[in-house]
């Protein structure tokens, strides 16, 4: 009997948090939106006050709706900012940013990897560690 009080106690207890959880991404979600032509900062004190929530439960939020591909972000002179798709990629557009391209992306660091040493022949590399024990 007491194993059922516990575990009842522990389903009420999770479906409270997912209660709590769900309605502040719903209101930074929708606040973002409603803002097409904003984007707010990481610990953005405003963008807390209006969906009515603490700056760091704000921000932690903005990081998970951005890792699950509902809103965007960039960084602009080392600060990262948040807003609707729409709001980043005007922001992108007025600072002349290109769409960050993931095969270009690639290739440029393919590009970079391979201009950083010279070639070196496996044997050659081989034969310069040897010893003279062999």
């Amino acid at each position: 009997m007491r194993d059922t009080l516990e575990a009842m106690k522990l389903t009420e207890l999770s479906r409270r948090r997912k209660r709590r959880a769900a309605p502040l991404r719903q209101r930074i979600l929708q606040h973002l939106e409603a803002h097409p032509d904003e984007v707010f900062s990481y610990r953005d004190e405003a963008l807390a006050a209006a969906v009515d929530a603490k700056v760091s439960a704000a921000s932690f939020t903005l990081w998970a709706l951005h890792r699950d591909g509902l809103i965007d972000k960039e960084e602009v002179d080392g600060k990262m900012y948040f807003g609707s798709r729409r709001a980043v990629g005007l922001l992108r557009s007025q600072l002349g940013m290109e769409e960050p391209d993931p095969f270009r992306r690639a290739q440029a660091n393919r590009a970079k990897i391979a201009g950083r040493g010279a070639k070196v022949g496996a044997l050659e590399l081989l034969d310069s560690v040897r010893g003279p024990w062999e």
